[in-house]
């Protein structure tokens, strides 16, 4: 008889409202929290560790460490504006993306 055991992190979402990107500007970050687990046959089973939460984008892919701090923009708005090719509204030049509908600037 064998058995197959051990620690798997297992990714949470904390809040379905999602928040304002720090580095792309879209809103599609959203509070998240790594957990590790004690797997028996690749089932988590007992919590071990519970992981700090974080923001983390869907769009970009870049996590934020302290997610506390990041309501307001991690670059301060330079004061210049950018008009979208894509959607033609205006937004900072200091986003990466449009945040309207996220358009690579």
């Amino acid at each position: 008889m064998f058995l197959i055991a051990g620690i798997q992190p297992k990714t949470r979402r904390l809040d379905e409202n999602p928040q304002r990107c720090p580095v792309c500007g879209l809103t599609q970050a959203y509070a998240t929290r790594v957990d590790h687990y004690l797997s028996l046959f690749f089932i988590p089973l007992i919590p071990v560790k519970r992981g700090e939460p974080f923001l983390l984008c869907e769009h970009c892919q870049r996590p934020v460490d302290d997610f506390e701090d990041a309501a307001g923009p991690v670059v301060p708005p330079s004061g210049e504006e950018t008009v979208c090719v894509a959607c033609k509204r205006t937004f900072d030049s200091s986003f990466k993306y449009c945040p309207h509908c996220g358009q690579r600037a």
